[in-house]
């Protein structure tokens, strides 16, 4: 009987420890739960937008070059028919067949350059010899008479020669037939060489060149 009694108390005590650890466990589970941390799950959502792109401007289209040929100039001979014009009365048949003419080439008109033409000769003019352009007779007057042959007497006629330049005036005297008194001869010389103008020469091409004058002057004492 004993030995029925003690079996009891010994699961009655293991049952309380078994309890007893159910709730120290509980209670552990318990106050640990708390420092528990969880863990959120995220979840990356996707959205999907349609941002529409900026084209760039297209480039602009190159214009074509026109490229310049050499052209020649071509001058294509027309043949135009002939209008057939018929006596009256008289019928023309115009179905009589044309027969083609024979093709003509292309005419290119060549058009001669200007030519050298030869020198022109110089127009041939008639030789000409100085003459004078005032009046002679006012070269020398009575009162240019030399005091010395005036006194003597001394009259006469002296010849003389000018060379005369391009200008007109005389460069040169001789006498060319003397008078007889130095003093005519001399006085002759230097007044109509002062005194005299000319018309220049000129040669057969117009040109002026120099020439001579011959002339003379007659000394006569004056009678008052």
């Amino acid at each position: 009987m004993a030995f029925a009694h003690r079996t009891p108390d010994k699961s009655r005590a293991l049952t309380v420890t078994a309890v007893a650890a159910l709730h120290g466990v509980a209670l552990y589970a318990l106050i640990t739960g708390l420092g528990v941390e969880y863990v959120q799950k995220v979840t990356t959502v996707l959205i999907g937008k349609n941002i529409p792109l900026e084209m760039p401007p297209p480039s602009p289209t190159p214009e074509p070059v026109n490229t310049p040929t050499d052209v020649q100039s071509v001058v294509t001979r027309t043949i135009n028919p002939i209008a057939k014009v018929s006596p009256e009365g008289v019928p023309i048949n115009d179905r009589v067949p044309i027969v083609a003419l024979p093709q003509i080439g292309d005419i290119i008109i060549d058009i001669p350059g200007p030519t050298a033409s030869a020198s022109a000769e110089p127009q041939a003019f008639p030789p000409r010899s100085a003459r004078p352009r005032n009046n002679p007779a006012q070269w020398v007057s009575t009162i240019d008479y030399p005091s010395a042959a005036l006194r003597r007497g001394d009259q006469g006629l002296v010849r003389f020669e000018l060379s005369v330049g391009t200008d007109g005036k005389a460069t040169s005297c001789r006498v060319t037939a003397a008078s007889g008194a130095p003093e005519l001869d001399a006085a002759t010389c230097k007044l109509v060489t002062q005194r005299a103008r000319f018309e220049p020469a000129m040669d057969s091409t117009g040109v002026k060149v120099s020439g001579t004058y011959t002339g003379s002057i007659r000394w006569v004492i004056p009678h008052d």
